[in-house]
């Protein structure tokens, strides 16, 4: 850990973002790919109901299905 001293430089502030950002990485990459399988399978989820139900999907960002007339 950086110890707070009067010798602080840019060149250090830089290397110390550099070493958290590396041990932080992986927990930051299987978010954003949770975060991805997530919206993928909701998704999916919403279409195959609407195909079930023999109807459609009303818009892109709704959660609710229309009859096919």
């Amino acid at each position: 850990m950086l110890m707070i001293t009067e010798n602080i430089t840019f060149k250090t502030v830089i290397q110390w973002a550099n070493e958290v950002w590396a041990k932080s990485f992986m927990s930051v990459g299987c978010l954003l790919i949770g975060l991805g399988i997530g919206g993928l399978m909701a998704e999916s989820r919403i279409v195959s109901d609407c195909k079930f139900a023999n109807s459609f999907r009303v818009d892109i960002q709704a959660f609710s299905c229309q009859r096919k007339i």
